[in-house]
């Protein structure tokens, strides 16, 4: 198969709040050529669907017809690093929820952030938690996504995005022990160019790890920061990276906002990308 043909069969678009009914944007992602459908369920709509099983059937079934592949992005704001079991069994029962949910609903993907921690001022200087009581971080995050592994085997496929404390040293010794089966990454691309000095070792990570690569999201940026803009319209060379997840198992979204975005990034895509693969 031509890479660009494995990609094409891969690649879709993010949906935030554009919608409220998930199968008008199955139907949207398959009227316009999308194999893929992100729900970001920062819409509040998107997680009552989600919730109702007859709701979930009816998602199911309008994907299978439509042939468009499901991911969902879990709701932001729990974090792996507040120093509470009862904090993180919460961030663990949601996902737990969502798998269950997605199960139903068709979905193949789940994409989550492990969040951020919070830093203390000492002496002009940020001190993290983390840093003070290692052996407490690394059996409480360790243990958490050692158990939605073993959780989502058989229900769908749970993806770690490279934001927030996925950065830290002792993460990265998790994920090497852990990941593979259902548990896997999000590359995101957009974050990626917003490192500076550090995006080499980030870039390193994911080659290595390459075949977890299951979820990416791309969109543009000037590498200030994250602004989520249509590809082609910031400093990102993109050509290099759409090679790289042709040779991974990534369903690839296009995570511009409003949906009108990510059909400019589908024809940049189009005419700038797929010539040249």
């Amino acid at each position: 198969m031509h890479p660009h043909l494995g990609v094409r069969r891969r690649l879709g678009l993010q949906v935030l709040f554009d919608f409220t009914d998930i199968v008008d944007a199955i139907d949207f992602a398959s009227r316009h050529g999308f194999a893929v459908l992100e729900l970001n369920l920062g819409n509040i709509v998107f997680g009552g669907q989600l919730a109702r099983k007859r709701e979930r059937r009816r998602i199911r079934a309008a994907a299978r017809q439509s042939g468009v592949r499901l991911a969902a992005h879990a709701l932001e704001g729990s974090s792996f690093f507040i120093p509470s079991r009862p904090a993180l069994r919460a961030a663990v029962t949601d996902l737990k929820r969502l798998a269950d949910q997605g199960a139903e609903a068709g979905i193949d993907r789940v994409v989550f952030h492990l969040g951020f921690e919070m830093y203390y001022s000492v002496n002009g200087r940020p001190a993290f938690p983390h840093e003070v009581f290692p052996d407490y971080y690394e059996d409480a995050v360790g243990s958490a996504l050692a158990e939605l592994k073993r959780y989502a085997s058989g229900r769908t496929r749970l993806c770690i995005e490279n934001v927030g404390g996925f950065r830290f040293e002792f993460v990265h010794r998790i994920l090497d022990r852990l990941l593979g089966g259902s548990l896997g990454l999000c590359l995101d691309v957009g974050h990626v160019n917003t490192l500076g000095h550090r995006k080499r070792a980030e870039l390193a990570f994911f080659r290595r790890h390459a075949r977890h690569i299951l979820h990416s999201h791309l969109h543009d940026n000037h590498g200030g920061h994250d602004e989520h803009l249509v590809l082609g319209r910031g400093s990102i060379d993109f050509l290099p990276w759409f090679r790289m997840l042709a040779r991974t198992r990534a369903l690839i979204s296009f995570e511009v906002r409003p949906k009108e975005a990510a059909l400019e990034c589908l024809d940049y895509y189009r005419r700038r990308i797929e010539p040249r693969l």
